[in-house]
């Protein structure tokens, strides 16, 4: 029998390794897989996001109806099914979080649902895309990240770590942090220090917004190039506005000209957009 407490040992076991390709650090301290799941809601539908050896969902089984794991490691898919296999509200699926259907998966259960797991720091960003997706599917997601991500995530205009992401993040979600996570909480221990956030979706994201798309697309060109003026640097992007419509919109929203992307708060960026799509400009075509 498989002795489940210790990762390294459940991988020696297995002659398996940490697979750096994959972000593999898993982790160790019972304490903060306890604390992530208690964030979760009583008796929800609940998809893990990179099961690992089991230490998260062993604490997600005890509060979940239903709990999907989605696992991308065949090795670690194999550990979870023998160690869950039993157990009729676990549910382990091999295969890869970043094609997974994962707004079929949440539109076929009832509410409460949430989203958790540690996210493999190089492909934080689309992951968290895919997550922020189907926001109007789920309750809440607690994710651990790498903290500087996290910082970004919660960041305020005009502070260093504020970004296209700050923006993007806190337009769909309400962004609350829990608590860090230091290296020594995984196996192997990460270079990086970690942060658990807690995601909740804004009611009524879209609400007097004219073109959802033309927002994002401001917002990651507000940023693209962070040392210009906010009209310099969206002026720069393939299938801009003429300097005509664009300045026409900044004077609509009195936004100063001389103004950059990082000192404008969300409802700042979500009027100008406004302005521009009543100057007839669109989004290009990503």
């Amino acid at each position: 029998m498989d002795d489940f407490t210790s990762p390294k040992r459940i991988l020696s076991a297995r002659r398996l390794r940490p697979r750096k390709r994959l972000g593999q650090n898993f982790l160790v301290d019972p304490r903060f897989a306890a604390r992530i799941a208690a964030e979760t809601p009583d008796h929800a539908y609940v998809v893990e996001i990179g099961g690992g050896t089991g230490a998260l969902t062993t604490a997600l089984a005890e509060r979940a109806r239903r709990l999907d794991v989605l696992e991308i490691d065949r090795g670690l898919a194999a550990v979870l099914r023998d160690r869950f296999g039993d157990t009729s509200t676990i549910h382990i699926v091999e295969g890869d979080a970043l094609e997974d259907d994962l707004a079929l998966r949440l539109a076929s259960e009832a509410p409460p649902r949430a989203i958790c797991g540690n996210l493999p720091y190089s492909i934080t960003t689309p992951l968290l895309e895919r997550i922020i997706a189907t926001a109007a599917l789920w309750d809440c997601a607690i994710l651990m990240v790498q903290r500087e991500y996290a910082r970004r995530m919660r960041a305020r205009p005009g502070t260093p770590d504020y970004s296209s992401l700050s923006v993007f993040v806190q337009h769909f979600c309400a962004v609350e942090h829990l608590f860090d996570a230091g290296a020594s909480g995984f196996y192997p221990a990460p270079r990086v220090a970690s942060s658990v956030i807690k995601l909740r979706p804004h009611a009524h994201v879209n609400e007097g917004l004219a073109d959802p798309a033309l927002l994002l697309w401001l917002v990651r060109a507000a940023f693209a190039q962070r040392r210009k003026t906010l009209a310099n640097s969206v002026a720069a992007q393939p299938g801009a506005p003429s300097n005509a419509i664009l300045i026409a919109a900044l004077q609509q929203s009195r936004l100063p000209g001389a103004i950059r992307g990082e000192r404008l708060a969300h409802d700042d960026f979500v009027t100008l957009a406004n302005a521009l799509s009543a100057q007839g400009f669109r989004a290009p075509a990503r």
